[in-house]
């Protein structure tokens, strides 16, 4: 069959699409274009949810891709930022390309769900938005005549998983940080046993439409989870430390101003609602037990797995040293060192006086954006363009003000250090997946 799988470069579609060739099946990779001036390979179709909200366009798109036998939905965000809501994205954008593939005769479709208190709930405005969002997509389905298989996961374990990473982080230190008292109840899923769902439902056609939720064999609590990733990467035991509920609250608030993709009001509104299920339908869809808890990464050394989380904590270091020292050189630079001073060092540069004043304050608010963008907006680029500012600044000192290299307390030498701090972030740096 020729399958469209929608976000075929996220975590879930690239095992999804890997699965699904493996069992013989014509892939087309549904994904949002890198650059708008470029053309999509022949396996490819450019999608954007956060705009493709109209029937319409997908209609266009569909039928350009010639026959397509299932389309496959894997997209999803934990976060909303700018035309990036959870109404575009979960609701809006799927209901479309559905009412599309119903008007081209398009009638198999796998929509992934998400598990999150009770399954028989009504939608209602208290839900997370997340949650609620993506119920609307699967009402859709149920009521409409396509045959579609909506499957709603637990949280979903891999090792190239963002929530694993994220999670085995930190159970990596040596204090666990839980949210309240640590008792929520969760029911994890290896993501290869929802991929052979996939397949396993595709190979044998029912004609109507079925849901299913998609856990892990056995329930455990947010706290049991941290100790068995800390388990799987050999660590001692370590102790635990409740964090108040509104304490992480207002932190998952704050948390969408930085760079990851995991903590969220939402996904901690989903966490408190007990997302557990019974697993036996699954497995007897697999005809099999469903992984374990101790089976999770079968074939990676315990050692591999610490090593990554740990060094996924010595980056944050390295990135937050980095912009301590940037602000710090800024608010030096724009006040705080005597401006006299400052202002003499810069009569040794080859630069009329006149401009002495506004280099020194083009250069301290510079440093500063750049010590907020090192917390805030971390990129390969940005660890570049820094390496290619102290090397200027570098070889000026150099010319014209000698002295401080041989300065006994090394301001330059110093140097030395953030470029190996930067070096490292920048073969370190992997686009997030």
């Amino acid at each position: 069959m020729k399958i469209l799988v929608c976000g075929a470069n996220g975590f879930i579609g690239r095992h999804l699409c890997l699965q699904l060739e493996a069992a013989g099946h014509q892939i087309l990779r549904g994904i949002r274009p890198a650059h708008r001036t470029a053309r999509a390979a022949q396996d490819e179709m450019w999608m954007d949810f956060s705009s493709d909200t109209q029937a319409s366009v997908w209609v266009s798109r569909l039928q350009q891709a010639g026959q397509i036998d299932v389309i496959i939905n894997a997209i999803g965000i934990l976060h909303e930022s700018g035309k990036q809501t959870f109404e575009a994205i979960h609701r809006d954008a799927p209901i479309a390309m559905y009412q599309a593939a119903q008007r081209l005769g398009i009638t198999r479709i796998v929509q992934i769900s998400a598990l999150g208190g009770n399954q028989d709930a009504q939608i209602h405005e208290g839900m997370s938005p997340y949650l609620r969002t993506k119920r609307e997509a699967d009402r859709f389905l149920l009521q409409s005549d396509l045959c579609a298989l909506i499957l709603s996961p637990s949280l979903i374990v891999g090792v190239d998983g963002i929530s694993s990473r994220f999670f085995r982080m930190l159970a990596s230190l040596p204090v666990l940080l839980v949210p309240g008292d640590g008792q929520q109840r969760l029911q994890p899923v290896h993501i290869d046993d929802l991929c052979e769902a996939v397949v396993r439902c595709l190979s044998t056609p029912t004609g109507k439409t079925l849901e299913l939720n998609v856990v892990g064999p056995s329930a455990m609590t947010y706290t049991e989870m941290l100790i068995n990733y800390r388990a799987l990467m050999g660590l001692r035991a370590g102790r635990v430390l409740c964090i108040p509920l509104w304490l992480m609250h207002t932190v998952a608030g704050l948390a969408r101003f930085f760079p990851q993709q995991v903590l969220s009001r939402d996904s901690l509104r989903m966490l408190e609602n007990n997302n557990v299920a019974d697993p036996v339908p699954l497995q007897q869809l697999l005809a099999r037990p469903s992984r374990n808890k101790e089976s999770w990464f079968p074939q990676i050394p315990d050692s591999m797995l610490a090593s990554e989380a740990l060094l996924k904590w010595h980056l944050i270091f390295y990135r937050f040293t980095l912009a301590s020292i940037w602000i710090i050189t800024a608010v030096l630079s724009l006040g705080l060192y005597p401006l006299q001073d400052s202002l003499q060092l810069l009569q040794a540069l080859p630069v009329p006086a006149s401009l002495h004043l506004p280099l020194l304050y083009s250069a301290g608010i510079l440093d500063g954006l750049l010590g907020l963008a090192c917390v805030f907006a971390p990129s390969r680029k940005l660890w570049i363009f820094q390496l290619a500012l102290i090397a200027t600044y570098s070889i000026l000192i150099a010319l014209y003000l000698p002295q401080f290299w041989l300065h006994p307390f090394g301001p330059v030498l110093k140097n030395v250090a953030i470029v190996a701090l930067l070096i490292s972030l920048i073969s370190t740096d992997r686009k997030a997946s």
